[in-house]
């Protein structure tokens, strides 16, 4: 029997829904099937959460991911250094900020050391981060930094469509700014290794425009004349299947009717708001252009909400699937 892989979820700010939402999905039976977690956590917070929903799997404390793998019908919980947190839904603490960066920062060095075959992220916020004095705008660039990865790119999964944003959090203003002929063709690059990495049978990847009807031959605006078109060129040339500049009011459909594998956004709300609209429950955050496989909720620390018990956990129940069928794909290759 194969081995199952095995996964590290971070639980994010405890003041949010993640202690929650990792209770609701553990119970899950077709997650533990496919599947060893374990929480880099606080065991006083998972308690907290999960006594609200009732029904939910035990903890345990551990102090190494490979304790998880000898424990039946519990879950093992590595704290680190923060066994002792104040805990008060919906409330911003740089404590908390702090302790959920160090459980992340852990993660990715165990995912460095092979000590865990992927880490799956629960949200934290970026207001928190600031107050802590954090000198990070959230994951990606914890992530990036710490792996040393020069050129990775956000992404969202949700089944059949797939995003990779060619900007993430920067203001629209400088987003427009930096848009460049070599880096989209790094963007469009990565999308497609992504592809490959999971094996798709077709890899058709739109690539949308900037502008409004992707500039309508300059009318609107010329970036996809003098940047996007020259980089789309350059990457067929490369072998790469994509396509476009498309209007971005009607390349996201496209995509979700099946004529596109993925779409390349030029930035960060091009990107998010259909997918949202579209798969809210289903999608799936993930860092392309990694050296390890980390996979994320795509919604954030839900203040309003936390502790009430009507977290929805679809969202991470979908991310440890991704999570794993990206592990299966590379293990099948290597």
């Amino acid at each position: 029997m194969k081995k199952k892989p095995l996964i590290g979820i971070t639980m994010g700010d405890i003041n949010g829904i993640g202690p929650e939402i990792i209770g609701k999905v553990l119970v899950i039976k077709e997650i533990t099937e496919i599947c060893t977690p374990f929480i880099l956590g606080n065991i006083q917070a998972y308690h907290y959460y999960c006594k609200k929903i009732k029904n939910y799997v035990e903890p345990t404390k551990i102090n190494t991911p490979k304790e998880a793998l000898y424990l039946k019908n519990k879950v093992g919980i590595i704290e680190l250094n923060y066994d002792t947190l104040k805990i008060n839904p919906g409330v911003i603490d740089p404590t908390n900020s702090i302790s959920a960066t160090e459980w992340i920062r852990q993660a990715v060095h165990w995912c460095m050391e092979k000590q865990c075959d992927a880490m799956v992220t629960c949200p934290i916020t970026k207001e928190g981060l600031a107050r802590a004095k954090i000198l990070y705008d959230g994951h990606t660039t914890m992530l990036a930094d710490w792996t040393k990865t020069k050129d990775y790119r956000m992404s969202l999964f949700a089944g059949n469509m797939r995003v990779v944003h060619h900007t993430a959090h920067k203001s629209l203003l400088d987003a427009i700014k930096s848009l460049n002929k070599k880096d989209l063709i790094k963007t469009i690059e990565i999308g497609y290794e992504a592809l490959q990495k999971i094996q798709l049978k077709k890899m058709n990847i739109g690539v949308a425009g900037l502008n409004p009807h992707a500039g309508e031959q300059g009318l609107f605006g010329n970036e996809e004349i003098d940047i996007i078109l020259p980089a789309i060129k350059a990457c067929q040339k490369k072998g790469i299947p994509c396509s476009g500049p498309y209007p971005p009011d009607t390349v996201f459909r496209r995509m979700y009717q099946g004529e596109f594998d993925m779409v390349v956004a030029m930035y960060h709300d091009q990107g998010h708001i259909p997918m949202k609209l579209i798969a809210m429950d289903k999608g799936v955050n993930i860092t392309l252009g990694l050296p390890i496989i980390r996979t994320s909720v795509d919604h954030g620390t839900a203040f309003d909400i936390a502790g009430k018990g009507i977290a929805c956990e679809k969202s991470l129940y979908h991310a440890i699937k991704l999570a794993v069928q990206f592990i299966r794909k590379k293990d099948s290759i290597s």
